[in-house]
């Protein structure tokens, strides 16, 4: 097809535009280009719209460019963003369904003749997407995305984002209607769009059960680096279309934040971070739910347990799972050791035996001899100097509470409780 024709068809066929916002993927690059420009449709093209990469994106392109012809155009300039990359991928795009794919993702074989077959058995759908699988930058499968039918509706988002953006395609008169992304956002603005496509387009919207697409999760992907403000937008995005949120976006986060102190994104004491975080969203929730959310923090264990730079994983009541990991971060100031005060609480007589694992000496063991109050210490005077360390304490056995008890739902594995935590 001549570059700048818009729309049209090519042997009756419908045009297909893959708009693909990139900025410094050159790694990933290939793969995801290649996995459009090789399906088998014929009316195809690529629009890239590459932010000004500082990478090898400019030159891997042109050389890419040489190989698929005018079946892919690219264009390298500053943006604000992936949103308007996108948008000013659609502005130069020419297809009538539109496909949007990252360029650290990949299309699935097939994937776009199956969204062309189900828009051709369906006229009046506006937007078809399918099942997505997780791969890490190697391209190893990490688990399905949770995908959910269009019958959820648009309430149904309140539980979690349901649709995987790359599985998406779209006909390309539903932007006339609902507007492109909005480029006022950083990461949700795909989930903006899906809001807008569900509450003006209800019972137009499609499924194919098949596995449509690749999302690559990497130490670089928005949804590794920027999980804060994925939620504090997607909170705001549902209070502006539902009225309310549900307090699910809120203790996600927090559930996520805590599982990577003090190793991840948060500085300082999460007490703090969580209690600001909290603070910022609560008037968007139902006030009941911001009651009970600040409620359940004060009391969770994790929170109270933590100190700056330590976290021990144990769950929010302050039970040790079979194997728990206490992480602690670089200390400025050398510690003698740490303490763990801890209580063997089965509800009947039996012995238990720990294996303490420090990441930087060798493992230890020690063993309780019944149920009661017990201390654990971790010597810290080896610990080299403002170093990150874990330590691994794995339980021989642990007790199930509904298979010692018939009206007890509790199915989780208990190992002990721990109701305090100091350095010395």
């Amino acid at each position: 097809m001549p570059a700048g024709t818009a729309g049209g068809t090519d042997h009756g066929c419908p045009t297909v535009s893959v708009v693909m916002p990139s900025r410094n993927q050159a790694g990933y690059l290939e793969s995801a280009v290649v996995s459009v420009l090789s399906q088998d449709v014929t009316a195809l093209d690529l629009c890239v719209a590459d932010g000004a990469s500082t990478d090898e994106t400019p030159q891997r392109l042109a050389r890419l460019a040489q190989r698929f012809g005018r079946r892919l155009r690219w264009q390298s300039e500053p943006d604000s963003g992936p949103a308007q990359a996108v948008n000013r991928a659609l502005a130069r795009s020419r297809g009538e369904i539109i496909g949007w794919l990252n360029a650290d993702d990949c299309y699935a074989p097939g994937a776009i003749q199956s969204a062309v077959d189900f828009f051709a058995a369906h006229p009046a759908a506006v937007m078809v997407y399918g099942e997505a699988e997780h791969i890490d930058a190697a391209g190893k499968p990490l688990g399905r995305y949770p995908t959910r039918l269009p019958e959820e509706t648009l309430s149904g988002f309140q539980a979690g984002c349901f649709i995987c953006q790359p599985t998406v395609f779209l006909r390309r008169s539903v932007f006339a209607q609902v507007g492109t992304l909005d480029e006022g956002l950083a990461t949700a603005f795909d989930f903006d769009l899906w809001l807008r496509i569900f509450q003006q387009f209800p019972g137009r919207i499609g499924y194919v059960d098949r596995v449509q697409a690749y999302s690559r999760l990497h130490a670089g992907c928005i949804t590794r680096t920027q999980r804060r403000l994925v939620a504090e937008e997607a909170v705001r995005l549902l209070a502006r279309y539902l009225g309310r949120a549900q307090d699910h976006w809120l203790r996600t986060y927090v559930n996520e934040a805590l599982a990577s102190y003090p190793f991840g994104d948060v500085r300082g004491a999460i007490q703090e971070h969580v209690a600001e975080f909290v603070a910022g969203l609560a008037g968007y929730l139902e006030p009941a739910a911001a009651h009970q959310l600040r409620q359940d923090l004060q009391t969770d264990a994790r929170l109270c347990l933590a100190r700056t730079g330590i976290a021990v994983d144990v769950y929010p009541d302050g039970w040790a799972p079979r194997d728990l990991e206490l992480r602690m971060a670089g200390q400025s100031v050398p510690q003698r050791a740490l303490r763990l005060h801890c209580q063997h609480a089965w509800p009947f007589a039996a012995s238990l035996e720990l294996v303490l694992g420090p990441s930087w000496a060798a493992a230890s063991r020690m063993r309780i001899a019944a149920p009661g109050p017990f201390i654990i210490e971790i010597p810290l005077a080896d610990v080299p100097p403002g170093a990150d360390v874990t330590v691994r304490i794995t339980a021989d056995r642990v007790f199930v509470p509904r298979l010692f008890r018939a009206d007890h739902d509790d199915g989780r594995g208990l190992a002990f409780i721990v109701r305090g935590l100091e350095l010395v």
